[in-house]
Formats: C-alpha cells, structure tokens, sequence
C-alpha cells in the first residue's frame, strides 16, 4: 500500500465468465464499468479465470528488519498513545508496516485471580491476554531506530529482533507463511475487519476488557486474538479514488 497501492489498483485485465455464460475481457478498455466495479464493489460479478496484474521489484534490496516487543496490559495506553503518534494521521512513512495482536501469551501474560463458579467460591489464578506488537522496516536497524526506540522506551516485558529475507518474513516473523499451520487446509477461521482512521485509545481498551473477559471464561476461545494492522497509505492515496469502487482509501487502518 505505501509503494504501490492496493491490489485491486494493480489488475491490468481479467477474463471474465458472466452469469449467463458469456467469456469476456474486463479492463480500462474492455468493460470498463466492470473493471470498475470488479476492483472494490464485491464478488458477485463473475468468474476470473485469468488475470494479468502488475508486479514491482522489492523497493530496497532484499532484507526486511523487524522488531517484537510484548507489553503487558498496564503499558495499553501508553502503546496506542505512540501507534498513533507513529501512524501520524495516514503519514506512515512507506517504508514501515505494523501489527499488534491481543492474545494469550502463557510464558509472559501475567496471572489475575477470578471467581470461579466451578470451583465453589474458590478463586483461579488466569493469566491475561498481552499485547504482541511487531514492526517491520524496509531498510537497515540504523534506519529504523527513530521509529522503534519510542516503543522500546515503554519497557517491554520482551523484546528481540531480527534481519530477514523478504520473501521468508512471514513465516520467519509472524508464523504466517505458506507452509505454516494458520494456513493449512481443514480449518475454519473467521475474521471480521473494520477500518479506521486512527486509533481511540479509551475505545481499545474497552475492547481489551471485553476479550480478556471473553478469553479468560471460555477456554475453548483461547486462541482467538484481536488484530490491529497498520500500513503506509501513500501508494494508496496516490491512486485516483474514481478509477475503482474501492471506497475505503480514507481509512488509515485496519482492525
């Protein structure tokens, strides 16, 4: 999204089969109200049975530097008050993408006693949710420390980093690569997204109470996390908001 936008603002031309059949070109040139449409207004237009997009040469090399800091929940306020300073109301340098997850960490979450109903009056020591908070520059460690030292000033609970290939930062940073287990076959995963524009810090710690609540009372949901993804607009922003349907380029986030 920071160097070369959305997705959709990529595709060059589809072939398309319609509802009633029909094989056709879709592109600025070749129906082109579909191609508008087809780019940001859904998926119920037709089958793409191929498509031609454009792709780019990795903007700086090869190597990608990320951080992972995890803050225990005292430190909540005090993350998102820096997300947003950082975020800059849709400034993100290009060069930065970030992710944040509330989820249950049992080597780090601290523990809270709670009634335990089961248990007859008695009380449970439940370990809470954290924040798992990760950066990632295209460019050196030297580069990236203005941007990462305000986070590293909050005192972490953990804290490490690391240089990568690109093309191995998903599975090496986040656990998310092809060959991972969030992305075999068989599973049943639900995600539901919202934009935004920047971060309400009293909103997201409401939400914290209500998933830490939720996650510490039914154990079968203890995998379930929030995820708060933070991206450079600039490419995106860039891109002529009537040349497609999309109709979210004011969001600077996305939950």
């Amino acid at each position: 999204m920071g160097y070369a936008g959305l997705i959709s603002d990529n595709i060059v031309e589809m072939d398309v089969v319609t509802a009633n059949g029909s094989e056709i070109k879709v592109s600025a040139t070749s129906n082109p109200d579909l191609y508008w449409g087809m780019r940001g207004a859904g998926h119920n237009f037709g089958i793409v049975t191929k498509f031609q997009y454009k792709i780019f040469d990795y903007p700086k090399g090869q190597d990608t530097y990320y951080v992972t800091y995890i803050f225990t929940e005292d430190k909540l306020e005090a993350f998102f008050t820096q997300l947003n300073r950082l975020i800059n109301d849709g400034n993100l340098p290009k060069d930065i993408s970030s992710y944040a997850l509330y989820i249950l960490n049992p080597s780090i979450s601290p523990k809270v006693s709670i009634y335990d109903a089961s248990a007859d009056n008695e009380s449970s020591d439940i370990a809470q949710p954290v924040i798992l908070f990760q950066l990632y520059y295209f460019g050196t460690p030297d580069e990236a420390l203005p941007y990462v030292q305000p986070f590293l000033d909050l005192q972490p609970a953990s804290a490490s980093n690391a240089t990568t290939a690109y093309k191995n930062l998903a599975h090496e940073a986040t656990g998310t690569g092809v060959g991972d287990p969030v992305c075999a076959g068989g599973t049943t995963k639900a995600f539901f997204a919202a934009g935004l524009k920047r971060y309400n810090v009293t909103a997201n710690r409401l939400v914290y109470e209500v998933f830490s609540d939720m996650v510490t009372h039914v154990p079968a949901l203890n995998g379930s996390f929030v995820q708060f993804e933070t991206y450079s607009v600039e490419g995106m922003n860039a891109v002529d908001e009537s040349s497609s349907a999309y109709p979210h380029r004011e969001d600077n986030l996305l939950v």
